[in-house]
């Protein structure tokens, strides 16, 4: 299995847009942690992990679905401006370096996994 990580960042979102986003990244698959030596390490704000067999397209394409799925619910936000997202998928080639604070919210991680 490969790892991507995925950059979603909303432009102009209301309150609780985030919250959403996060809830359409989970269903699609994602979650907000990523697991180095057995333990699992949270990930910065507007990043994602998934472990697939996917292709890079493929993962792109999820997320995408995920972040215009919050923008169609109201594309104008409470100031009047017009809503939008970028997307940077990234897919990890062998071992990944990085300095992550240690995850103790169980709802950053895949379905089915543990701390």
């Amino acid at each position: 299995m490969e790892s991507f990580t995925t950059r979603v960042e909303l432009h102009n979102p209301d309150d609780g847009d985030y919250d959403l986003l996060q809830q359409e990244m989970r269903d699609a698959l994602f979650c907000r942690a990523v697991k180095h030596n057995g333990t699992w390490h949270d990930l910065p704000a507007f990043e994602y992990d998934c472990s697939s067999d996917l292709t890079t397209i493929f993962i792109y394409n999820l997320a995408y679905k995920a972040a215009q799925s919050v923008i169609e619910l109201k594309p104008i936000n409470d100031e009047q401006q017009v809503k939008d997202f970028w997307i940077i998928v990234t897919k990890a080639d062998g071992d990944r370096i990085f300095r992550l604070p240690k995850t103790i919210d169980i709802t950053r991680l895949p379905p089915d996994e543990t701390l």
